[in-house]
């Protein structure tokens, strides 16, 4: 079924430089066909695990009729839903909480007029909207290809590229109300703030801490807000003040390629960490992430919150599953049947046995 990946993930490139082409003369079909671009990766993702995947009914699959396209494909909760359970490689919650937003935006636009058509201050606004929806879902998708996603998407890696180049080029929509922000940005930085780049959008509009901070960022041109570590570049000969987004990301000066380990690591080096007494079993110095099952990869900060330093996802508790013992930042309740992330449960358990 390669050629069938192949002609799914080429479709939707396809429908991604449409969007972008009609962006200014037609919004309502660019924001249509941006959603569908998204749902046709996720069902490419799906067809690399088994070509059942996609379709709505696998139990009435029939391959003859998938050969013609004769079938009835999942969507967007359905599709994520096999990821997470049957790959095992889901979407993490604010890129499904971002997906779910462009797919019922674009729900409206099929249905209703499109009040980006015109040249009033509404239409203004909405195509500001318009744009930095598709520069979040760019980024988040962006993310998946050259991340998670990678090694499947690994023929595309330069067709990715060239999107982003586009999309970047998009985000001049966004010019203008970044430049009316400047005497609001320069009177925050005058207050303590600090500006970076924004992952998103791109304008030097992203609200962070300190040099070497982990918290949520936002963007104040494009509403863009991620949790990111903010730090100088650890490669010496770079050493440039830049911000992460998760855990195995590139820096956008030199390429360097992070780690979560690396992450610790820096926060580590600039006191970030709460220091814990390995003497005390209750002073976890580890937990598991609930959010992208990682394993131990949660640590906790100076300020008592718990990070993962692969997803960057920050929780104010960590619980303990009552089957495996393990600890994470999301518990089931009824995690002693079902389990966690780490761990299936007595069901899990019964079953194999």
């Amino acid at each position: 079924m390669s050629e069938r990946f192949d002609d799914v993930v080429r479709n939707a490139f396809d429908f991604l430089v449409r969007s972008i082409d009609e962006l200014e003369k037609h919004p309502k079909y660019s924001v249509i066909h941006f959603y569908s671009a998204i749902e046709l990766f996720l069902k490419a993702r799906l067809l690399k695990e088994h070509w059942t995947l996609i379709v709505m009914k696998p139990e009435q699959a029939d391959k003859a009729k998938f050969q013609r396209g004769d079938f009835q494909s999942v969507g967007l909760k359905e599709a994520n839903e096999r990821l997470a359970k049957v790959v095992g490689d889901g979407l993490l919650d604010d890129e499904l909480k971002c997906f779910e937003g462009l797919r019922q935006v674009r729900n409206q636009m099929v249905h209703f007029a499109h009040a980006a058509q015109g040249d009033g201050v509404e239409a203004k606004k909405e195509m500001e909207r318009i744009v930095s929806d598709h520069a979040k879902g760019w980024f988040y998708l962006h993310r998946l290809l050259t991340g998670r996603w990678a090694e499947h998407f690994s023929d595309y890696g330069q067709a990715a590229q060239d999107m982003d180049g586009r999309m970047r080029k998009q985000a001049r929509y966004l010019e203008q109300k970044f430049h009316l922000l400047t005497d609001d940005i320069a009177r925050a930085k005058a207050a303590g703030s600090h500006f970076m780049d924004c992952p998103s959008c791109g304008f030097e509009s992203f609200e962070v801490g300190e040099v070497v901070w982990v918290g949520v960022g936002r963007c104040m041109t494009c509403g863009f807000a991620s949790p990111v570590l903010t730090l100088d570049c650890v490669n010496e000969d770079c050493a440039k003040p830049i911000l992460l987004v998760g855990g195995y990301e590139w820096c956008p000066e030199c390429g360097h390629k992070y780690t979560p380990g690396q992450v610790e690591s820096v926060l580590d080096e600039h006191d970030k960490l709460r220091r814990t007494d390995y003497h005390d079993p209750d002073d976890l110095s580890r937990a598991g992430c609930g959010t992208c099952d990682g394993y131990e990869t949660v640590v906790p900060l100076d300020n008592d919150e718990w990070f993962c330093t692969d997803c960057f996802d920050i929780e104010e508790h960590v619980g303990q599953c009552e089957w495996c013992t393990g600890y994470s930042t999301h518990i089931p309740e009824h995690s002693y049947l079902d389990g966690c992330g780490q761990c299936e449960g007595r069901a899990g358990h019964e079953k194999d046995d």
